[in-house]
C-alpha cells in the first residue's frame, strides 16, 4: 500500500527596497499559480513615502500576501528575517526586480520536495521572454551550472534546459530551500554585501549534510531577469572601492572560515583574483564612472586610470581586513516587529 505524500506549504519570500511597483507584478503572477498551498511574505524595507504610495494596492492581495516592514537589513539579513516570519515548510526566494514566468512557477519547485533528500532547488533564469538557449557551449554551461571554482567564485549558468543534481550552491533568486534546514544551519552570514553573500549557508550545508541529501537545478520553474529596472542587475551604479570591500568581506569572513588552509596558503592569489573579478564586475554590471578620470582622459582611458589608482590603494584595504575582526553572528534567525 503506497503512502500519499501531502504537498508542502510554500512561502514565497520577496525582499523589497523601493520597488513596490514591481512587487505588485510578482503578486499578480502569484495569484494565478496552479499550486494552492502557499503564501507570499514581503520583507518591505522601502522609505515611508514609497510604502504609503503602494500600500493600498499591496493590501489588495491580502488573501495571499503578508507584509513585514523593516529598516534596510542587507540581502542576507532580510533573507534571514524573512525566513523567521515564514509559515511554509519550503521557502521560495525571488528578487523584487524580476518576475516569475507561467502559472507553474511554485509547483515547479514544490514537486521536487516529494523526495525527502531534496533540500533545495534552483530554477531557470531567462534574459529574454522568447529565449531558447543563450550559451555557445551547452555542455560547458551544464557542467558549470551552480558550481564553485577552486577560488570559491560561484558560477551561475542557470539558463540551461536540463535537470542537474547535485549542485554546489543555489542562486539567491528563484531558489527554494526547506525551512527546517535553513534554521538548523543558522541562516546566511549577514555582514557581507554583494560578492558571495549567498554562499555561507551552502558551505555549512555541504559540511553537515546527511547521506544522500542534495541541492539541485530544475529548469521548469522560470524567472525572467529584468535588466532594464534601475538598481537591478546590470543597472547598478557601484564603484570599484565598494566592490573590493565586498570581496574582502567575503574572503576574510566566509572563505577563511570554511576553507582556511586553501585561503591562507593561497592568500596573494585570492587577493589578486579578487581585484580582477571586481574590475570585471564593474565593467559588466555597473554604470559607475569616476568623473574626474572620465573628464580628463575620456571614458576608455579614464576607466583604466581609475582602476590603476584603486590598485595602488588596494594593499591598504587588504591590510585593513587582515587586522579587522570578523563581526559575530549567533546563527539565530531573528524576527523584526511588524
Amino acid at each position: 500500500m503506497s503512502i500519499e505524500i501531502k504537498p508542502n506549504y510554500v512561502s514565497v519570500l520577496i525582499r523589497s527596497y523601493n520597488r513596490l511597483e514591481h512587487v505588485l507584478e510578482i503578486l499578480s503572477v502569484c495569484s494565478q499559480q496552479d499550486y494552492e498551498k502557499f503564501e507570499v511574505l514581503i520583507i518591505e524595507q522601502s522609505t515611508e513615502k514609497n510604502w504609503k504610495k503602494y500600500r493600498s494596492r499591496i493590501q489588495g492581495f491580502s488573501e495571499i500576501a503578508r507584509v513585514v516592514r523593516s529598516e534596510p537589513l542587507g540581502p542576507s539579513g532580510a533573507r534571514n528575517t524573512g525566513v523567521a516570519h515564514c509559515k511554509g515548510d519550503i521557502i521560495l526566494f525571488i528578487d523584487d526586480d524580476d518576475i516569475p514566468v507561467g502559472s507553474n512557477w511554485i509547483s515547479g519547485h514544490a514537486k521536487n520536495y516529494k523526495d525527502p533528500n531534496c533540500i533545495g532547488v534552483g530554477g531557470k533564469h531567462i534574459h529574454h521572454l522568447d529565449e531558447v538557449n543563450r550559451y555557445k557551449n551547452i555542455d560547458k554551461a551544464y557542467n558549470n551550472c551552480l558550481s564553485l571554482s577552486f577560488l570559491r567564485r560561484g558560477r551561475v549558468f542557470t539558463g540551461i534546459n536540463k535537470v542537474k543534481k547535485p549542485v554546489e550552491w543555489l542562486h539567491g533568486n528563484n531558489c527554494s530551500i526547506r525551512k527546517k534546514t535553513i534554521i538548523e544551519l543558522g541562516g546566511w552570514y549577514p555582514f557581507i554585501q554583494g560578492a558571495g553573500e549567498e554562499h555561507s549557508l551552502y558551505y555549512k550545508f555541504q559540511k553537515k549534510k546527511k547521506n544522500n541529501q542534495y541541492l539541485m537545478f530544475d529548469p521548469e520553474p522560470i524567472v525572467y531577469r529584468r535588466f532594464n529596472i534601475p538598481g537591478g542587475v546590470a543597472r547598478r551604479t557601484i564603484d570599484l572601492r565598494t566592490l573590493l570591500i565586498h570581496r574582502m568581506q567575503y574572503y576574510h569572513w566566509v572563505i577563511s572560515t570554511y576553507f582556511p588552509i586553501r585561503f591562507y596558503l593561497l592568500y596573494p592569489v585570492f587577493m589578486l583574483y579578487g581585484f580582477k573579478v571586481s574590475t570585471r564586475y564593474l565593467r559588466n554590471n555597473s554604470s559607475y564612472k569616476n568623473q574626474w578620470c572620465s573628464d580628463t582622459f575620456g571614458d576608455y582611458w579614464g576607466q583604466k586610470i581609475y582602476f590603476l589608482i584603486e590598485l595602488f590603494k588596494y594593499p591598504i584595504l587588504v591590510i585593513t581586513y587582515i587586522i579587522k575582526r570578523k563581526p559575530y553572528w549567533s546563527g539565530v534567525l531573528q524576527k523584526v516587529k511588524r
